[in-house]
C-alpha cells in the first residue's frame, strides 16, 4: 500500500459496522473494510486482509472505533492507535 492514506480511506465506514464483541471485529466490519480498501488505487484484496487481520491482533474494536472516529472528523487518531495502524500497513506492504 502506498501509505496511511488508503487505509484512512478504508478505516472511515469500519467501526460505523457494528460493534465488536468478545471475538473480535464483526465480519461485516472485516468484510466493509476489505472492499472499501481495495477500491483504493496500490492495493490489494490480500494486503487489506492482511491489514485488517493485523489489526484485529494488535486493537481491540473500541479502540478501532475511536481512530474510526478521529478520521472521521479530519483529526489524527491518539499515538498508540495511529502506531499501530502504520505498523499493520507496514507489514502487510508486500502481502
Amino acid at each position: 500500500m502506498r501509505s496511511g492514506v488508503a487505509l484512512s480511506f478504508a478505516v472511515v465506514g469500519l467501526a460505523a459496522c457494528g460493534g465488536g464483541g468478545e471475538d473480535g471485529y464483526p465480519q461485516e466490519s472485516v468484510d466493509a473494510f476489505v472492499r472499501e480498501c481495495n477500491a483504493q488505487p496500490n492495493t490489494s484484496e490480500r494486503q487489506c486482509s492482511c491489514v485488517v487481520e493485523r489489526l484485529q491482533e494488535t486493537m481491540p474494536f473500541d479502540e478501532f472505533a475511536r481512530a474510526d472516529k478521529a478520521l472521521k472528523e479530519n483529526e489524527e487518531p491518539d499515538a498508540a492507535s495511529l502506531a499501530k495502524l502504520r505498523a499493520a500497513i507496514e507489514a502487510c506492504a508486500t502481502a
